[in-house]
């Protein structure tokens, strides 16, 4: 998994692109998180479970750790134009901006997370497969 993070940093670093729009473009589920923040982590976990409950791959989400150095700075700010926030955590689902870590826990106890996660897949979270799965 590391190796796979350490890539797709690779492919943003030095180019003059908006480095959060590429990471949310890319993946279904973003997770934008300073290391050893203890609400990075809960929002991890709570994302972490999602995928393990419906069995979606690896590659379905990325975790991005935003640091103080160059490339870390140029990551923040197109992050903040993008989402108006600048606090962190930050999680983007299919594109769109989820908030932090105690919006996306609201979003996770009522399973509008997870039905969007689903969409990303192309599992359709209204059908009778997917209603017996949540229960």
């Amino acid at each position: 998994k590391q190796w796979y993070q350490r890539r797709v940093r690779a492919e943003v670093k030095g180019k003059d692109i908006n480095a959060a729009l590429y990471f949310i473009r890319k993946f279904p589920v973003v997770l934008f998180l300073q290391k050893r923040n203890r609400d990075g982590i809960r929002t991890q976990s709570l994302l972490q479970k999602l995928r393990w409950r419906y069995d979606l791959p690896s590659e379905f989400s990325v975790t991005v750790e935003i640091d103080g150095g160059k490339d870390g700075k140029k990551l923040w700010i197109d992050l903040v134009a993008l989402s108006g926030s600048d606090k962190l955590p930050q999680v983007f689902v299919n594109e769109t901006y989820f908030g932090g870590y105690h919006e996306t826990k609201a979003y996770y106890s009522s399973g509008f997370l997870a039905d969007q996660m689903l969409k990303g897949v192309g599992k359709c979270p209204d059908c009778e497969n997917c209603k017996s799965e949540k229960s």
